[in-house]
């Protein structure tokens, strides 16, 4: 009989990855680990090596299109996945991004991936397109200049109407300097993907656990690694909002994503 720390708790990864490939994979490893919904990111955009060599560089990035469309019909008809529309601010938001946002729970951007900096008017464009829909917006840092945490809590701070993501724990791994670099810009949260344990609960005492969110970078990593991560981290009475009221809050689960 399964005794995880987070039985009974409603569990919502706000951020994995899938294409139609991936879906039955990933659904067979949320029934395994209790988990009870997903938001997605169309996924295969560059290859694994380099994504791994651009976030090093940092940049300079591609000119590339993830397949948005794809991932909303292979997930049509399943209530317990939804997407997150991956955008590519080499061009400003145009009609054709609107109607997928509107079929979609939130915007990502990947500086990793394309070198677009948060600041550029383009990356704006899409945010506006956020504050319109009521839609939360996630990227994942790197560095310390245009694509970097400091960059991302100014754009937050521009745009205080709208919820921002950090993903992957600031710059992953041992980044203790991002919840410090958005403590004062309450309206971005954090995503404990690809970070330390040690990492997850500082941000949990810098932050509060109302400001940080469970996500498992599906299929890099297992979900179970992150929510181990999470059980060892955060205090229990904390797990709920962190596991899935958080991201529930924050994207409205207006369309999929729920149980």
């Amino acid at each position: 009989m399964s005794s995880d720390a987070w039985d009974g708790i409603e569990v919502v990864d706000a951020h994995a990855h899938a294409n139609r490939a991936l879906v039955p994979r990933l659904l067979a490893t949320m029934a395994a680990e209790n988990v009870s919904a997903a938001f997605l990111v169309a996924g295969g955009v560059v290859s694994p090596m380099e994504l791994s060599h651009t976030i090093v560089t940092e940049g300079p990035g591609r000119d590339v299109d993830a397949d948005n469309a794809e991932l909303l019909e292979a997930i049509e008809g399943e209530p317990s996945l939804a997407a997150f529309c991956f955008v590519n601010p080499h061009r400003a938001a145009g009609e054709a991004d609107r109607k997928l946002v509107e079929e979609c729970a939130g915007i990502k951007f990947a500086p990793g991936v394309h070198g677009i900096g948060h600041l550029d008017p383009r990356v704006q464009s899409y945010v506006d397109l956020a504050a319109e829909r009521g839609l939360p917006v996630y990227s994942h840092c790197i560095g310390n200049g245009a694509l970097s945490v400091e960059s991302y809590a100014r754009l937050a701070r521009r745009n205080p109407e709208v919820t921002f993501i950090l993903g992957h724990a600031g710059r992953g791994n041992f980044d203790l300097d991002a919840a410090q670099e958005i403590r004062d810009t309450e309206n971005v949260l954090f995503e404990t993907s690809g970070g330390f344990d040690f990492v997850i609960k500082n941000a949990v005492e810098t932050l509060g656990a109302e400001r940080v969110v469970f996500g498992s970078e599906f299929p890099i990593q297992h979900p179970r690694v992150e929510l181990t991560k999470l059980a060892l981290a955060v205090a229990e009475a904390d797990l709920p909002a962190v596991l899935g009221g958080n991201i529930r809050r924050v994207t409205h689960t207006r369309k999929g994503g729920s149980t």
